[in-house]
């Protein structure tokens, strides 16, 4: 009873003991919150809601798990694909400075390419939450910047005081420690973590435990077939074995069944009294419900539709599209207009470049099927010819020597056939369009020939002359 007393007085020093270190830790003047290895939790069990996962669980998962690898590739190759240009940002309507452009494209390309800085960025940005850039700068006295390192988050930490005030950065990498001023690290984030501003919140946080659980599953499955593919049994030896000869017959049978290619295969062993087959069954290792929740879990995390990493159950064209346009739109374009915002921000100030930033094209989705009705009620109502609309939807356009001066001619379809509208009294325009009235002009046209009509009518009248009357008309109508 003493001990046991005394062992529960232990556990309350020590208990008091981490508590007050860690009120020391996160109420002095600074405190440092480290990326690598932190881990926050309660003392005395584990919190699902207090968790702080170290940035090298997180690439592990990564690095092992097809979905969560597959989307944060799908994002990082798809930003900025559709390509940028410079714009001038003090005038749209005036060109780029292109010395300001030669400036940029040479640091962003310092270390390798801009594309590979990009996808570095991006990468480790979706699986730790943030990503550093070091500023690179010349070592003579000028201390001129000439571009930009992604360092790894695995490796930083950062002191700041207790409003997340950034002191310094501490690199330690390989037993070397390299600290940094707070300007000399640039951070890019999608997602604030609420519990550490200085940093982002992981896409991977929130379905840890779900990529955890998978990836234990996929063991136990390997594990299930590397040994034949059956329920594990136990082997009651005779009891009147000496230590050696059982060690013996051990080895025989994990020289005879184990491996998938002696799976359901027989063997007589000397010296086994009994064999005792553990109950359970093949069905026991299908984990595939619980594979398809965690893709679904990880691919809402990273707002990337399962089609895109080619899962098509369900998947036809017309919703396959759509969930192509829903990713660009949910997530590609978001993702690289805030990384554009960091480069004209954050990157291109620390070079001195003021004049010109950068812009990312997005992809654009056409409704196919609705573009080609629009084409059609053009050609049909003459605002477009059938060489124009063909044009338009990118196909050759036809030899008017061959299939008649119509298809460079706005026609009018009223449902049995088509006639060019200069036949039919509609004035064209030079280029070839149908000369359009605004309802006033019209109102004035109809009054002007409601008055000729009238003027020449009454100096016909009485004189039976209907033929001298239309001649009349014609002739002020095209007067």
């Amino acid at each position: 009873m003493a001990k046991l007393s005394k062992l529960f007085n232990l556990r309350k020093t020590f208990a008091s003991f981490a508590f007050k270190a860690f009120e020391i830790l996160n109420t002095g003047n600074t405190f440092s919150q480290g990326l690598y290895g932190e881990i926050r939790q309660p003392l005395g069990g584990v919190s699902l809601m207090g968790i702080r996962l170290s940035t090298d669980s997180l690439f592990t998962v990564w690095r092992n798990h097809g979905d969560v690898f597959a989307c944060v590739r799908e994002l990082k190759e798809n930003v900025g694909s559709q390509g940028y240009l410079w714009v001038n940002s003090k005038d749209s309507n005036k060109d780029a400075d292109p010395m300001q452009i030669k400036i940029a494209e040479t640091a962003l390309g310092y270390s390798s390419t801009f594309r590979a800085l990009k996808n570095k960025i991006i990468q480790y940005q979706q699986i730790s939450g943030s990503a550093f850039l070091l500023i690179l700068r010349s070592s003579d006295t000028s201390r001129k910047v000439l571009g930009f390192d992604v360092i790894d988050p695995r490796t930083l930490s950062v002191v700041t005081d207790i409003h997340g005030t950034v002191y310094k950065w501490i690199q330690r990498y390989k037993g070397i420690t390299q600290e940094y001023d707070p300007d000399e690290v640039l951070t890019f984030k999608q997602h604030d973590d609420p519990n550490t501003p200085v940093f982002g919140l992981s896409p991977l946080e929130p379905i840890i435990w779900e990529t955890r659980t998978d990836l234990a599953a996929m063991i136990n499955n390997y594990a299930f077939f590397a040994n034949d593919a059956t329920p594990g049994a136990q082997y009651i030896l005779d009891e009147n074995l000496n230590e050696e000869q059982q060690d013996k017959i051990i080895d025989d049978i994990k020289r005879q069944l184990q491996g998938p290619e002696n799976r359901n295969k027989s063997i007589a062993v000397k010296g086994v009294k009994e064999i005792k087959t553990l109950q359970l069954s093949p069905k026991d290792m299908e984990f595939n419900l619980l594979r398809k929740f965690t893709t679904e879990k990880v691919c809402a995390a990273y707002g990337v539709p399962k089609a895109i990493l080619n899962y098509t159950d369900n998947v036809n064209r017309s919703n396959g599209e759509n969930q192509t346009q829903k990713f660009w739109e949910g997530s590609v374009t978001p993702l690289q207009d805030l990384f554009a915002e960091f480069i004209n921000d954050s990157m291109l100030p620390v070079l001195g470049v003021d004049a010109i930033k950068i812009e990312y094209k997005s992809k654009a989705f056409n409704d196919k099927a609705w573009d080609e009705a629009s084409s059609r009620a053009d050609v049909e109502h003459g605002i477009l010819t059938i060489n124009e609309a063909r044009e338009k939807r990118g196909n050759a356009m036809f030899d008017e020597s061959v299939y008649g001066e119509f298809v460079n001619k706005p026609i009018l379809w009223n449902g049995a056939g088509v006639k060019p509208l200069d036949d039919i009294g509609i004035d064209m325009n030079p280029d070839g369009t149908p000369t359009i009235l605004s309802e006033d002009q019209a109102t004035k046209e109809i009054q002007r020939i409601d008055r000729i009509a009238k003027r020449a009518g009454n100096n016909d009248a009485g004189n039976g002359g209907e033929e001298k009357f239309l001649t009349k008309l014609l002739n002020e109508l095209e007067s």
